[in-house]
């Protein structure tokens, strides 16, 4: 279209080119929101805001008073705010700017941020949340901020689970007058703090959780690259890895979001969102987060999921007491499934057996290929989590793998070099020891070919049973609302879908994102509750037991 108004407007087609670039680059780096000049509503004489704020302090710290606190604490909020403002808009210290106000910044602690340990902190109300489906809060005293600390750009070498770009903090300003002396600034840490005491009386903080969600990845690269990930997984692959979305808690439940095809973490960000407001969610449960380069076939990409969470759990077995490592919980969409649900099962001999007949010692390969074959089909499973939720996922692949235009852009991965020599290798061992007739130069598989109900991966895996030592369920799109024997997500049919024995199976009116699903948030949200309740349950039983000898 842009072509066709090219000849009426010379000028226009002059910067065409340019025009393209900054659409192609996304017109720069994105930046945190600045503040040179305090925008004109702050602009009231601080001794003015301090009386106000002072006012309503007192009003929300009196029991008596009760009646008046909504309309206390709308004030109290509205001339924080103003006054927050004039504190960020200038290039002194954050202790400079605020003896300028007559107050002082209180001492970081458990509970409260530095604010000079963050790069940016601006309220979360300069933050656009598109494409979060909606703005998530808590109503409460104090003016709602995002912390962000800069991290290494994608590509970048960085401190091992470091998300990259940068890390966002939900943090709430409070302006306190508990004293005789100045007031005092309080920047609390939100997911560590659910309220307030003024006075003899307690009031919940304010709270934004989806700004911090939101900001996040409008400056990380990842969602914007997944299909690069796909088509170019060999320069993705240093991003492979476990990410912790807050410093490890050996008090908190790992919660593991595993994506699936041409996708990236991104892909729960409204899940996180809808999570992120429950007090029960951020006091029991904590984040991580695996990122992957999905033009691997799927096979290879559980290797390298079991390393990324032997890793991490290596790691957090150096922080503590693993109790609540072993109660962890994976969430799965798509091909994430798959590969969890090969990491978490043991194969024995199933895998291997149905590729090679020889044993694998004596298959004339070299040491690296032998290494990639028992990795990839004769490995260990993973024995930390207790609980997997299947999204959409395909257990016996997809038909939507074998079209045409799937084919097509499988041809255009470019799988990494180190692979495909493994690959290579293993393939003509596999070929020549099953079927000496067939052509051992076929096109190695790709992410796409492993999803196809015919790879010998997915009829394999469907030989295993599921772990009995492990909790099982499924949520299901139902994209035409037909019946459910002959439902699809439209990529992933129903008999693809289906796996017994779960614990429970919902199908939702969803196409294959069911991610972005009301009720498959929910479904979620009722199978981690459980899982406490479960979890406590046992707790429980255990010391009857101990009492009991």
């Amino acid at each position: 279209m842009l072509a066709a108004f090219a000849p009426m407007n010379p000028l226009f087609r002059r910067f065409l080119p340019l025009f393209a670039a900054a659409v192609l680059c996304g017109c720069g780096v994105p930046q945190p929101p600045q503040c040179r000049s305090v925008p004109l509503a702050s602009r009231v004489p601080t001794p003015t805001l301090v009386a106000e704020a002072r006012k309503d302090w007192m009003i929300l710290g009196n029991p008596a008073r009760e009646t008046e606190w909504p309309r206390a604490s709308v004030n109290y909020n509205a001339a924080v705010s103003k006054l927050f403002d004039q504190l960020r808009c200038h290039t002194d210290t954050w202790e400079a700017r605020a003896a300028s106000l007559c107050t002082r910044i209180a001492p970081p602690d458990l509970e409260q941020t530095d604010p000079s340990s963050v790069d940016a902190l601006f309220p979360s109300s300069r933050v656009n949340i598109h494409p979060l489906k909606c703005r998530r809060t808590t109503s409460g005293v104090g003016v709602a901020l995002v912390g962000w600390k800069k991290t290494s750009p994608l590509g970048s070498k960085r401190e091992k689970f470091l998300l990259p770009n940068g890390l966002p903090h939900n943090i709430t300003a409070v302006l306190a007058f508990d004293s005789t002396g100045a007031p005092e600034w309080r920047f609390v840490k939100r997911w560590k703090q659910e309220d307030l005491q003024i006075g003899s009386t307690i009031h919940p903080l304010a709270a934004d959780w989806s700004a911090p969600n939101a900001f996040y990845w409008k400056m990380c690269e990842i969602d914007k690259l997944r299909i690069q990930n796909m088509i170019l997984p060999e320069r993705f692959t240093d991003e492979t890895g476990i990410y912790f979305v807050t410093q490890y808690d050996p008090e908190k439940i790992p919660i593991v979001f595993v994506h699936g095809l041409a996708s990236t973490p991104d892909e729960f960000k409204n899940m996180i969102n809808d999570l992120a407001p429950e007090p029960w969610f951020r006091q029991k449960y904590q984040i991580w987060l695996y990122n992957y380069p999905t033009g691997n076939p799927w096979l290879f990409s559980g290797v390298k999921f079991r390393e990324s969470m032997r890793d991490a759990c290596a790691y957090a077995r150096t922080k503590g007491p693993d109790c609540n490592l072993k109660r962890m919980v994976v969430v799965t969409h798509s091909m994430g499934g798959v590969i969890t649900r090969a990491s978490v099962t043991n194969p024995g001999t199933v895998l291997y057996d149905d590729q090679y007949h020889s044993p694998i010692n004596q298959l004339k390969v070299s040491a690296e290929t032998r290494a990639y074959i028992h990795d990839s089909l004769l490995y260990q499973p993973l024995t930390e989590p207790k609980r997997v939720i299947f999204l959409a996922v395909p257990h016996r692949g997809s038909p939507a793998a074998d079209y045409r235009v799937s084919l097509w852009i499988s041809r255009l991965i470019h799988l990494p070099k180190t692979l495909t020599v493994e690959l290579l290798d293993a393939t003509v061992q596999s070929v020549g020891d099953i079927a000496r007739g067939e052509n051992p130069a076929k096109r190695l598989p790709t992410s796409i070919d492993s999803l196809s109900p015919e790879y010998v991966g997915n009829k394999s895996m469907a030989k295993i049973p599921l772990p009995g030592q492990i909790t099982f369920h499924s949520v299901i799109g139902n994209g035409w609302k037909g019946g459910v024997a002959d439902s699809s997500d439209g990529v992933v049919p129903y008999w693809s879908s289906h796996i017994t024995p779960v614990a429970s199976e919902l199908i939702v009116p969803s196409f294959h994102r069911v991610t972005n699903n009301l009720q498959a948030e929910e479904e979620v949200k009722r199978i981690l509750k459980l899982h406490l309740n479960t979890q406590t349950s046992s707790i429980r039983e255990k010391s009857r037991r101990e009492k009991q000898t």
